[in-house]
């Protein structure tokens, strides 16, 4: 009955200190913070910039305005092109009939080659002539939309370079008019020796803290090239760099230093 016991406490020990042992692998990176997500946003059309919805450090919802053009040609140009396609759809519609009625009678012998050719070149007119008028609309319309610059997803304004009555001209190389980052989201970016590979996979759950408050991510990216820096307070910036995706309420200002906790 002993030699049970013993056995059983034996086999207790070795589990508790297996345990131990596993937890005390858990592997520390000194990391530092950056944004997530961080976008350049210009213009696609040229304009005057009317107003600027937002300043630096506003939060967005995704589809929200950030900088707005002046749109009064844009919409006149929507308009005209409108205007312009119910008449090319009439006719289109009128060149069809006639190309139609064109054959019927030629058919029936009573039209010459030279006339039914005259009614199909008729008709092809119409329609390219249709075409291009829905073409000019579509053009039209995307000039409008972009006409406001919007918010790709919920975003916090970093950086504002656009003012109102600025003239902005996308046939020339323009700096960003807004700087964006998401709002609900951060990166922790730390490296890792060759050696130190095998602790790190895409997906792997892991623990963020900063000024000892505790976040759980995920690692969303894995460095396929060396980087060579140097060794600072904040922690190594040299070998493959790895990035820590995690969720925060409240954002937290890019470049504090933070630890990053592998099991």
């Amino acid at each position: 009955m002993r030699q049970i016991s013993d056995k059983y406490l034996t086999a207790f020990f070795c589990l508790f200190f297996s345990s131990f042992s596993q937890a005390s692998q858990a592997q520390e990176f000194s990391a530092s913070l950056d944004w997530s997500q961080r976008v350049e946003l210009g213009s696609a059309v040229s304009g005057v910039v009317e107003f600027v919805a937002v300043n630096v450090g506003d939060k967005v919802k995704k589809g929200g305005s950030l900088v707005q053009l002046d749109n009064t040609v844009f919409k006149g140009q929507v308009n005209g092109y409108k205007a312009q396609l119910i008449s090319s759809q009439e006719a289109f519609k009128e060149a069809e009939r006639e190309r139609d009625r064109a054959l019927e009678l030629y058919d029936r012998t009573v039209l010459s080659d030279h006339d039914l050719q005259v009614a199909k070149n008729n008709f092809k007119l119409a329609k390219a002539n249709l075409e291009q008028v829905k073409a000019k609309l579509t053009a039209s319309r995307f000039n409008l939309k972009h006409s406001t610059i919007r918010a790709p997803f919920d975003a916090v304004v970093l950086q504002r370079h656009a003012q109102p009555g600025q003239v902005i001209a996308t046939q020339f190389r323009q700096d960003p008019l807004i700087i964006v980052a998401a709002s609900n989201k951060m990166i922790a970016r730390f490296y890792v020796a060759e050696d130190q590979l095998n602790q790190v996979a895409i997906g792997k759950q892991t623990k963020i803290v900063v000024a000892e408050q505790a976040f759980n991510g995920k690692i969303i990216s894995i460095g396929l090239e060396l980087v060579t820096g140097n060794t600072s307070l904040s922690g190594s910036s040299s070998g493959y760099p790895v990035e820590v995706e995690f969720p925060v309420e409240k954002l937290i200002r890019a470049g504090r230093t933070a630890k990053v906790e592998i099991e």
